[in-house]
């Protein structure tokens, strides 16, 4: 595809098809929000605060005179707020969890239009919630993934390479003629990562290289390692932006190694979208105050200082159908105090640790970043694939994929060294089994869950 192609198409996507597409083909309000989006990431402090004060007690408002559940909450607390005090009152709300919406789930939603739609959540550590999302919200959601876009260097139009994993989603986005179509006009190419033989990876790398987008969008970095391994050459993009993972060191070396470009890491879920995303300075990821109002919690609820890990909140500002308030989204993070030099004073994520699901518990009481266990096997020598399982207290069940079975007794000496730093991690001798198999299927997410722990009350 020649230069010209690609200037091209670009311009004619970005000043013709978005805007007919959006307004007057899906008339949503894309186009409106991102330009608020462009111009709040510039505004000050006090500024971006009142912004959301106003829309946080907005959300309030219309869920304790409409929503059954939050009615029944504000009345059982006896809950009292206004525009002034809202970041005070706020917290005086109950967490809301996974398993309170799948028991309250009628109370919690009341459909205002025709514009709304069903959606679950990915469902990766567990059994996926269901949700009511409105066109407000996708349109939002659709603003920010495109402002972040931009943060990366993609121009509204330019080619994206989305190398994704969720069957359920590209069954959504159409087969044959009308995704080819869609992905044409949108500039979008979707690489199905969710079943992806030895022979997918290789035409996958021909079509990166043929398509030479400006940025990839990785929610699996297989390829990455499929590319690395073989020693395939392939196009090198303005940016790759991750998300749908855990980034760690190890993973996002071997990325910007693979791709020679630097990597965006976006974070976000099913149930509240695209919550943030670094720029190209920042030293964390950029929250969106317009959409999302962020709180770190200890286990008792409580709200952490700056700089502290603990449980990630999120109240949804944007999806009045079913409003999500002070949601237990099932993330460990930490909300940074430091400022970003890009000059945007938006508050920032300072990381995602990982999931609640990827801490492990030992029989002392103690809590483990399950991410430790990644080092132990992420790049060795002869594994594929790997997933650490915590069965019990007392036991982890360890999944390999072997590049050579017939190397096993070689690799005996690793798992002796490996069960040694376990136990040191643990904190105690646990039984360790290794279990060597063909494949490691990915969980109805499309994600592969590489550490999670089976320990309840985690």
């Amino acid at each position: 595809m020649s230069y010209l192609d690609q200037t091209m198409g670009a311009y004619i996507r970005r000043n013709v098809i978005f805007p007919i597409y959006w307004k007057y083909i899906k008339h949503a309000k894309v186009l409106q929000y991102y330009k608020q989006l462009q111009k709040h990431q510039w505004a000050a402090r006090e500024e971006i605060i009142n912004i959301q004060r106003k829309k946080l007690y907005a959300l309030t408002q219309y869920a304790s005179q409409n929503i059954p559940y939050y009615q029944k909450i504000i009345q059982e607390h006896h809950l009292r707020f206004s525009e002034d005090t809202i970041f005070a009152d706020i917290k005086k709300f109950p967490l809301l969890t996974k398993d309170i919406i799948r028991k309250n789930f009628k109370q919690l939603y009341k459909f205002r239009d025709n514009n709304y739609y069903r959606n679950t959540s990915g469902g990766s550590t567990g059994e996926p919630i269901i949700l009511y999302q409105d066109a407000d919200y996708f349109a939002w959601n659709t603003a920010t993934k495109v402002l972040f876009d931009e943060w990366a260097g993609r121009k509204i139009g330019e080619r994206m390479v989305s190398i994704y994993g969720t069957f359920q989603d590209i069954l959504k986005s159409g087969q044959g003629i009308k995704l080819y179509l869609r992905q044409q006009l949108s500039g979008i190419t979707i690489l199905n990562t969710n079943r992806m033989s030895e022979k997918d990876k290789y035409q996958y790398v021909q079509r990166i290289n043929q398509i030479k987008p400006s940025i990839i969008l990785d929610y699996n970095h297989e390829l990455a390692r499929f590319i690395q391994e073989h020693n395939l050459e392939v196009y090198s993009p303005k940016a790759v932006m991750t998300t749908g993972f855990v980034l760690y060191p190890e993973v996002q070396a071997r990325i910007e190694e693979v791709f020679k470009a630097p990597i965006f890491n976006c974070y976000g879920s099913r149930e509240v979208g695209s919550m943030a995303c670094n720029c190209k300075t920042s030293p964390g990821l950029h929250l969106i105050p317009d959409i999302h109002y962020v709180e770190i919690v200890d286990e008792n609820g409580k709200e952490v200082k700056l700089g502290k890990s603990g449980n990630i909140i999120v109240t949804l500002l944007t999806n009045y159908t079913m409003p999500l308030i002070r949601y237990k989204i099932g993330d460990i993070g930490i909300l940074s105090e430091k400022n970003c030099p890009c000059g945007r004073e938006l508050p920032l994520l300072e990381k995602v640790v990982g999931r609640i699901s990827g801490r492990f518990k030992n029989k002392f009481g103690d809590f483990i970043n399950a991410g430790l266990f990644c080092s132990l096997f992420y790049f060795k020598e002869n594994i594929r694939q790997f997933q650490v399982i915590q069965e019990t207290t007392e036991s982890i069940l360890i999944n390999l994929v072997l590049n050579e079975k017939n190397k096993l007794k070689e690799m005996d000496k690793f798992f002796k060294e490996n069960n040694q730093k376990i136990w040191k991690i643990m904190g105690h001798k646990i039984t360790i089994k290794y279990n060597i198999v063909d494949e490691i299927e990915p969980s109805p997410s499309g994600k592969y869950m590489y550490v999670f722990s089976k320990v309840e009350d985690i």
